[in-house]
């Protein structure tokens, strides 16, 4: 009797994983032919690393306080500041994706709402260095907003200097009264 048992046991076994195949051999194919087909991508996704372009000011919203850097784990971010206060800004910035972990430590850690994640997410590559991206490639409007942005920082420091030897003058000339 065993021998019949488990003859019966395996061959209702048999039908119930031919039943789970024909239930779903009807089914939509779920293959994507990915260079040429491409799944929507969730809005929640961390990909690609950009820097926020503000057209009323006509730069970028990062300001180099580098508390993005400073949170990053994977020491993936390096910044050049320029000018001081309210008109500082950078003029390089660089991220090295081949260590990067994509943890979005750096976006909460910005208080300018400067830096953010996108949807792209195709940036593999062969060599090593090519992992590395510049600003020109960070930015919202690549080199143009770039090259915008060194404009203006450089004109809000000439402001910044013309006000400092204003002031410098109004104090020579009050102490020689």
């Amino acid at each position: 009797m065993t021998a019949l048992s488990s003859l019966i046991v395996g061959f209702l076994n048999i039908l119930r994983g031919m039943s789970v195949t024909l239930a779903n051999f009807g089914a939509p194919k779920v293959t994507v032919q990915y260079p040429r087909q491409r799944r929507r991508v969730s809005p929640r996704y961390r990909g690609m690393f950009y820097l926020k372009w503000n057209p009323e000011k006509e730069r970028l919203n990062c300001v180099g306080c580098t508390l993005c850097a400073q949170a990053c784990p994977t020491d993936v971010i390096t910044m050049h500041k320029v000018g001081k206060g309210t008109d500082a800004g950078v003029d390089e910035f660089t991220m090295d994706l081949g260590r990067c972990m994509f943890c979005e430590l750096c976006v909460e850690a910005c208080p300018f709402d400067a830096i953010y994640m996108g949807q792209e997410y195709e940036f593999a590559t062969y060599q090593r260095d090519q992992c590395v991206v510049t600003i020109d490639a960070l930015a919202q409007g690549g080199s143009a907003n770039v090259r915008l942005n060194n404009e203006t920082l450089e004109r809000l420091r000439r402001e910044a200097e013309q006000k400092r030897a204003a002031k410098g003058e109004g104090h020579d000339a009050e102490s020689k009264d």
